[in-house]
């Protein structure tokens, strides 16, 4: 019977992996979505402390830049 069982278990691990790949799939595109609609987001906000620093500093390369 162990002879039966270690037959199997590479098969097992397979599709365990199997599943397991295809969780990671899902929540990888979940937080790509997450990720994707936060840069959307922070690109239209006009009061966020950082994007007013980037103004900043993008605004004082302009000015430090060759003449």
């Amino acid at each position: 019977m162990p002879k039966l069982l270690e037959l199997f278990a590479p098969q097992q691990r397979l599709w365990q992996q199997a599943r397991e790949i295809e969780h990671l799939k899902q929540q990888l595109t979940k937080l790509q979505m997450q990720n994707d609609s936060m840069r959307e987001g922070m690109r239209r906000c006009v009061t966020c402390e950082y994007r007013i620093d980037f103004k900043r500093r993008q605004g004082q390369a302009d000015n430090n830049g060759p003449d």
